[in-house]
């Protein structure tokens, strides 16, 4: 049975890192994604040591609108704060990855539509309805929003549901669905068991 673990918006607190990468390994989670907002604009001085937990762990990691400015600021300026290697890693990083038929975005998964702003666009129903009809079997795994939810569509109605930690939900009748992850620096991350189809909100603080 595989077990994926889902990470984001760490916004460089390592410590929720270390918890994240920690409770999803117990579990046995392989492999494990962070969905980006691993770091954060306004505290720099800690993107070495987030990053350096990313490749130690093997995380797969998606581009936030964080790793996008810090990248920006930092390459090419051989700065203490933030290597040329580690700013030019978060400028390559993907906007979106698929895994088991599922996309993986910090918020939308537009990117050839939106660009970088796909980052930061919330998803709202104008945007949850486009991603219905462009993906109508689709699922969505995103962060960005920080508090836990799903997002599907019924008889055309769009409805939400709040996901509480330790919180297990059945996903195949809901397809195509949306699902925010919870944030790392709220103690949050999430489970998702791909054949079954279901996930689960973890606790790792």
């Amino acid at each position: 049975m595989n077990l994926i673990g889902i990470m984001a918006d760490s916004h460089g607190d390592v410590k929720s890192m270390v918890a994240g990468i920690a409770a999803l390994r117990a579990l046995g989670c392989e492999p494990l994604f962070h969905l980006g907002d691993i770091c954060d604009s306004a505290y720099p001085q800690t993107t070495e040591a987030c990053v350096a937990l990313l490749r130690d762990h093997d995380v797969l990691a998606i581009k936030g609108n964080n790793e996008h400015t810090v990248s920006v600021n930092y390459a090419g300026q051989e700065s203490p704060v933030v290597s040329d290697a580690t700013a030019l890693y978060m400028g390559r990083l993907p906007l979106v990855r698929t895994f088991f038929g599922a996309l993986f975005a910090h918020s939308l998964p537009f990117e050839k539509e939106l660009g970088l702003s796909a980052m930061v666009r919330t998803m709202e129903t104008a945007e949850a309805r486009a991603f219905f009809n462009c993906y109508p079997h689709g699922l969505l795994f995103r962060g960005h929003s920080h508090t836990p939810q799903l997002l599907w569509q019924e008889k055309g109605k769009i409805l939400t549901e709040a996901i509480a930690p330790d919180q297990q939900l059945h996903l195949v009748d809901r397809l195509p669905c949306v699902v925010t992850c919870g944030a790392l620096v709220d103690g949050l991350c999430m489970v998702w068991q791909p054949e079954d189809g279901w996930i689960r909100s973890i606790a790792c603080s």
